[in-house]
């Protein structure tokens, strides 16, 4: 029980390919298949933390894997989108650019001794990102090539709410930073 959540984070980085190749097919049976692989691939997002913390099998190695996973999986389906012709390159640069971000500043609030923890706008973020490319694809499947503007503005959607996200991540993380520093600086 101790790896199986660590499996399944490590699953969402072999999915990302999995979606990439089958969406490239540009048939009907990539598109089952991409929707089968994206749905699994939420599930697994769902479940790993969740078994993690049930179970007492939280680590550090994943800690750091989860959210690798998660920024991995999710770029390369927006990639595979971008490919597809479905979105625009500004938005997936938006949506890779927001975890790239992040990431960083949670290394340095960590070199400021603050521990930037997941916020409200990141879960929110992940439920809409999942969301929007599993709607996309059903859109995709269901009504063909007539759904271009549908699958923009949910696309859309994404990458606002992607940039909302990184807006309060960098903002918590200037609030932390600054919090700190007057308690430093007290006397």
């Amino acid at each position: 029980m101790r790896t199986l959540p660590n499996l399944l984070s490590l699953g969402r980085i072999f999915a990302g390919p999995l979606v990439m190749l089958f969406l490239a097919q540009g048939a009907v049976w990539g598109l089952v298949a991409t929707l089968v692989v994206m749905a699994l691939a939420e599930c697994s997002d769902l479940l790993d933390g969740h078994l993690a913390r049930r179970f007492g099998a939280t680590s550090s190695f994943g800690k750091i894997v989860d959210p690798l996973a998660d920024s991995l999986y999710r770029a390369m389906v927006f990639l595979a989108f971008l490919d597809a012709g479905w979105m625009p390159m500004w938005m997936v640069a938006i949506i890779v650019s927001r975890d790239i971000l992040v990431s960083y500043l949670r290394i340095f609030a960590q070199q400021h001794g603050i521990t930037l923890s997941a916020r409200t706008s990141g879960k929110v973020k992940a439920i809409v990102q999942g969301s929007v490319q599993i709607g996309a694809v059903v859109l995709h499947l269901a009504f063909a090539a007539h759904v271009a503007g549908a699958v923009y503005g949910l696309l859309l959607l994404a990458t606002l709410v992607t940039a909302w996200s990184a807006v309060d991540y960098t903002l918590g993380f200037l609030r932390s930073v600054d919090i700190r520093a007057t308690v430093a600086n007290r006397p």
